[in-house]
């Protein structure tokens, strides 16, 4: 499953994107929970305390914001785009 990056994330990870050996249909928890394992500096910016998404990162799945689907148990389809923003704010 391929990963886009971008600003301050795509530093913290150290390439705009990345490839990840999950299964079709897997959630994006199970996404959220494999890039922290990998890049633990970038968990801190995935999660709250609780354990639920950060609102300091935006993540889409096929161009849907993630937090007005399902949440971290929004299904990732084969194919599907998946693109994780720090928030973007201004005018």
């Amino acid at each position: 499953m391929e990963i886009a990056f971008y600003a301050t994330l795509e530093r913290l990870v150290g390439q705009r994107r990345v490839e990840l050996p999950l299964a079709p249909g897997a959630t994006v928890r199970e996404l959220t929970e494999a890039l922290a394992a990998n890049w633990p500096e970038l968990g801190e910016h995935l999660f709250e305390a609780t354990g639920e998404l950060s609102r300091r990162v935006n993540i889409f799945v096929a161009g849907r914001n993630v937090r007005w689907l399902e949440g971290l148990e929004t299904r990732v389809g084969e194919g599907d785009a998946v693109d994780i923003f720090p928030p973007v704010a201004g005018g």
